[in-house]
């Protein structure tokens, strides 16, 4: 019921940085190097203003704490294997030691006939992968399908087949403020005019767009990592925590894993801050990674949990107030499993310094717009995608 906790996933503001001018004179033209290439990476996370400029915040907090579901599968649970028994573990058709890695199917040498006979055909036909009813949103996917609330080994699966890699976009967003003054005429207590200067400062967009890394997340999860029981120690399993859920009678529980990405967010803003600089922008800059497909998100199918998520009903509750007792009620009573506890684990498949290599022309040129002190006649990335300011 509460304001989105976090709007992005990583982000940070660098603001307007002092020139050897005063401020009152801003350069009107960019500096005699603005044509020159960015600087490496390695020089970009250690500008040499470093001790003017703040520094980006540290990375999104790892995994301390958490630990690794080794009964999950090791591929990503998104793309089922063929050659998976699934609670049996992997199994290897004619493996070359003669033993079969399925625990059920003993030595092959002394059940050959049974191989024989049996070896290559499909799973039984009373054993099928159950598919729920699910609603897809920016953030990922939210279901309150009736089956996977009662059934724990159905909403494991459904856990694994939207377990697929995320999406993130970084954000660039470029602004300056501009303040005027407007003469304002009153008349004091004595009936006398008097004329006041009163500021009015507005915010000036220079850049504002998007560049897509979709296609630089890994498709292949690392893990699902899931953190020890608060009050027993115990290391539970994916399957643990689906069965907790399950046996929970709230009608307003909530299941949520959450995907992350692992990446050195801080260096390559740092990077990217001072490329952005050393090109002539000196004003504020804003960057931050947006996520989507990021949460998956079970509940149950109870007329007051949907009630509570209708956008209508939230309004009337807003307007009358009354969501100044209904909300605590509802926050102390809301079950939540995995909000804070559960998540997988997704890699980049490019190093922050090759994306940076890469990609640094491009953004420093989507820099160069209309409001800015300079223009570039660059061609567009077609990763890049503009917010209204420039056409």
């Amino acid at each position: 019921m509460s304001k989105k906790e976090n709007a992005f996933y990583y982000s940070f503001t660098s603001p307007s940085v002092p020139t050897s001018s005063s401020s009152s004179s801003r350069p009107s033209a960019p500096p005699e190097n603005m044509d020159s290439a960015p600087p490496p990476y390695d020089e970009a996370v250690i500008p040499s203003s470093a001790a003017a400029e703040p520094s980006p915040p540290p990375n999104r907090p790892s995994y301390d704490g958490y630990v690794l579901d080794s009964s999950s599968p090791p591929f990503n649970p998104g793309l089922p294997s063929q050659n998976s028994t699934g609670d049996y573990g992997p199994y290897i058709d004619n493996p070359a030691d003669g033993q079969a890695n399925a625990p059920l199917l003993g030595d092959i040498q002394s059940r050959s006939e049974e191989y024989e006979e049996f070896a290559g055909r499909p799973a039984p036909p009373n054993y099928s992968l159950y598919r729920a009813k699910y609603k897809t949103v920016k953030d990922g996917v939210i279901s309150r399908d009736k089956h996977i609330n009662n059934d724990p080994e159905a909403l494991v699966q459904f856990l694994y087949q939207h377990n697929t890699r995320p999406r993130m976009t970084i954000h660039f967003y470029g602004y300056h403020e501009e303040t005027e003054y407007n003469t304002i005429s009153t008349r004091n207590s004595d009936g006398e005019l008097v004329q006041e200067r009163q500021p009015t400062t507005r915010r000036i967009d220079d850049f504002n767009f998007d560049f897509k890394v979709d296609d630089e997340v890994s498709t292949t999860c690392q893990g699902i990592y899931i953190t020890p029981d608060k009050n027993t120690g115990e290391n539970k399993t994916l399957r643990d925590l689906c069965n907790d859920y399950i046996r929970e009678k709230n009608i307003l529980k909530e299941l949520k894993l959450t995907k992350e990405i692992n990446w050195d967010f801080s260096g390559l803003t740092r990077a990217l801050t001072t490329a952005i600089r050393n090109s002539g922008f000196y004003e504020n800059i804003e960057i931050s990674f947006q996520m989507e497909n990021h949460e998956i998100i079970v509940k149950t199918d109870h007329d007051i949990s949907r009630w509570i998520d209708n956008k209508y009903i939230r309004f009337f509750f807003f307007i009358t107030f009354l969501w100044v007792i209904t909300w605590p009620i509802i926050w102390f009573y809301r079950k939540r499993f995995g909000h804070k506890t559960l998540k997988s684990s997704w890699n980049m498949t490019i190093s922050e310094r090759d994306w940076y290599a890469m990609h640094i022309q491009e953004v420093v040129n989507s820099c160069k717009g209309t409001n800015v002190f300079f223009r570039s006649n660059n061609p567009r990335s077609p990763n890049v995608r503009f917010n209204g300011l420039f056409r």
